[in-house]
């Protein structure tokens, strides 16, 4: 592999200080993703305690939410590259008008999404989903659409710290914010007292009230909690004119539309199954959190990439910027295998944590091995988007989750799926494959960008 030379000034030739340096940021990182995941992981769980019927009901109300979140945080990333750059570079007084420009941008968005999601109902119905199960997850989704205004601006804040190597509070506030999620969950699915029991609307409700305490408790942080806001610009000013925020706007305009593109996908997949039938849909459901759950470790090792690809890019460290990108590739794939293991020994065992339905278990066990093979590649493929975009790199990116994702996984999860006679099994099937078509792109990509002179 080519090592970009010569080598500048105050490069970090150590491998070691290397993988060190990208695991401190990549600890509170993970965790804060593993966090998030969480929120929805604990849904999962407690909704499957309470019957496939209201699991189901959430499963497809996550389709179409989760499809929009991944867009809305892809909107919202040109906040953590440019701060990523302009803290490398040493310019701190731009930070604020980052992170306030951001929180504009990011409820103006967040607030379309949610008027956009109240027409959930209609979409189900349109793709073939039963009427009643399409009102049932319509109802579902408007009252989750609530949540994509705080959401937004959560995201701005954490990412934003996390640029400017302050990953940790974004991770203590998810951490407690699980906790909130457990007793909400636990209160408005069961009811208690006075209170009913609402089944997957509880859930709907509790993610809400979560994502609307965080916003605000990053938000009181970043303004009045830590020491350096006012060298940092946080304290001073407005976000200035809609014009002067189009280089933020432009870095998320590609993201956007790729994470959309892949999230919406799975939002297809997601779909297909539910032409399965209920226990289809809770079936997928549970199986999906073994893919998406370590997906987040992976994740929050990406977002980790793209702030040390986006540092070195501002200092001019070419040597930087490669090791950055190639380091958090190994340490995804560190991650994923281990987790493939306890997959393929113990398959049983672990689905039992998320339901004691003994059709779920037996119709999820056989498909564990497919779940495996298939995280370990969209991990890596995420890592090296990351990559490329923490370089300044967009639409190419994009174009190959074009192809990844509604070229090849989409025609193929269908065709395996119904006259493949594959069932469930067919989708992971499909997405393992899709995964290994993407993360070959992204790696030769960012092989090509990371050899680029930088200024």
């Amino acid at each position: 592999m080519h090592h970009p030379s010569p080598r500048p000034a105050g490069s970090d030739a150590s491998l070691r200080r290397h993988v060190l340096r990208t695991l401190q940021l990549a600890v509170p990182v993970v965790i804060s993703r593993v966090g998030m995941m969480g929120l929805a992981t604990v849904d999962v769980i407690v909704l499957g305690r309470a019957g496939a019927d209201a699991l189901a009901d959430y499963v497809l109300a996550m389709a179409l939410y989760d499809s929009l979140l991944a867009t809305l945080a892809g909107l919202l990333l040109g906040v953590p590259v440019l701060a990523a750059k302009a803290f490398g570079a040493g310019d701190l007084q731009g930070l604020g008008l980052i992170w306030r420009r951001g929180l504009v941008y990011g409820l103006l968005v967040g607030g379309g999404l949610c008027v956009l999601l109240q027409f959930a109902e209609s979409l189900y119905l349109w793709t073939g989903q039963s009427p009643e199960m399409a009102a049932r997850g319509g109802a579902v989704t408007s009252v989750l659409a609530l949540a994509m205004p705080p959401l937004a601006l959560f995201l701005v804040s954490t990412t934003f710290l996390e640029a400017i190597g302050r990953p940790a509070i974004g991770m203590v506030a998810v951490l407690l914010a699980n906790l909130s999620n457990l007793a909400f969950n636990v209160l408005l699915v069961f009811g208690w007292g006075p209170i009913p029991a609402l089944g997957a609307t509880g859930c709907a409700i509790a993610t809400v009230l979560n994502l609307t305490l965080l916003a605000a408790g990053l938000w009181l942080y970043i303004r009045y909690g830590f020491r350096e806001r006012a060298a940092m610009g946080v304290t001073s000013g407005g976000s200035g004119p809609w014009s002067a925020a189009a280089p933020l706007r432009r870095l998320g305009y590609a993201a956007g539309l790729s994470y959309g593109l892949e999230a919406g996908a799975f939002s297809v997949i997601t779909l297909l199954v539910g032409m399965l039938g209920a226990l289809a849909l809770a079936t997928h459901g549970v199986l999906f959190q073994f893919l998406a759950l370590p997906f987040m470790v992976a994740f929050g090792i990406a977002t980790a990439t793209q702030v040390r690809v986006g540092n070195a890019w501002g200092r001019g460290d070419p040597r930087g910027l490669w090791l950055a990108g190639w380091i958090g590739l190994a340490l995804a794939a560190l991650f994923t295998g281990a987790a493939t293991i306890l997959y393929l020994m113990i398959p049983e065992t672990l689905l039992r944590l998320f339901t004691t339905d003994a059709a779920i278990i037996a119709g999820a066990a056989p498909i564990m091995g497919w779940v495996a093979l298939a995280l370990v590649f969209d991990g890596g493929q995420s890592v090296m988007n990351h990559a490329c975009r923490g370089r300044g790199d967009t639409w190419v990116p994009t174009s190959f989750h074009v192809v990844s994702y509604w070229l090849i996984l989409i025609p193929v999860a269908a065709l395996l799926t119904f006259p493949g006679g594959q069932g469930i099994a067919g989708v992971y099937q499909a997405i393992a494959l899709a995964s290994v078509v993407s993360l070959t792109a992204m790696a030769i990509r960012f092989a090509v960008i990371a050899r680029r002179p930088l200024p």
